[in-house]
């Protein structure tokens, strides 16, 4: 008896901590990732504080003009950039050439990465799948269009773990991308702010995952 409690504590705690989409081989993987894959042990999830993330890019600075615009009472723990070195409680550069934590946290085709020069993220800090938002500074001769395009195929084709995020949103602000994916009522927020701070930007996609 003392055993199987064990056994199921065990797996109970390892499904909490496991938010990371699964990219494993089965009937229900991304047909885009043409290989098997192994998602990042809850372990690694985890934001760090060795070292200060930064987040002086670009991207950052679309992410951080979002969040800012987000009511105090409105907002979430989070944490933004690189796992390693993460900025806490707001958007944080990401490492454009950690391919693992790109198509596999982030959802990236891999063959869209040299679409993307420059990155910038914000994350939930309890679950990635209840928000997960970046922005993607597109490369130059890269079609934003295109590129969102292959992102929103391949995010509704991921196999979920530990919960499945509501909506996805994909849209053009300048020449970065903004993508984001989690629950809805987070997703109507930022939304909200997005036109709110960039009226000019395009939604691309708005939709359900599936």
């Amino acid at each position: 008896a003392l055993i199987l409690a064990l056994v199921l504590l065990l797996t109970v705690t390892g499904c909490a901590g496991n938010d990371t989409p699964d990219t494993s081989a089965s009937s229900s993987t991304p047909e885009t990732s043409g290989t098997q894959s192994t998602a990042p042990s809850s372990s690694s999830t985890e934001p760090t504080d060795n070292t200060a993330g930064t987040a002086d890019t670009e991207s950052a600075a679309i992410l951080r003009k979002i969040w800012d615009a987000v009511d105090e009472k409105d907002r979430f723990a989070a944490y933004g950039g690189t796992v390693e070195h993460s900025v806490e409680n707001a958007p944080g550069d990401l490492d454009m050439t950690n391919t693992e934590e790109l198509t596999a946290k982030y959802m990236i085709p891999e063959d869209q990465l040299p679409n993307l020069q420059q990155g910038a993220s914000l994350v939930h800090m309890m679950n990635s799948n209840i928000f997960t938002g970046c922005a993607f500074k597109l490369a130059q001769g890269a079609d934003g269009k295109t590129v969102a395009k292959a992102i929103r195929d391949h995010l509704q084709k991921v196999n979920w773990i530990c919960g499945q995020p509501d909506r996805l949103m994909i849209a053009l602000v300048q020449d970065h991308l903004l993508m984001a994916f989690g629950k809805q009522m987070l997703m109507q927020g930022i939304q909200g702010k997005l036109t709110e701070v960039y009226p000019d930007a395009q939604m691309l996609y708005n939709e359900a995952v599936t």
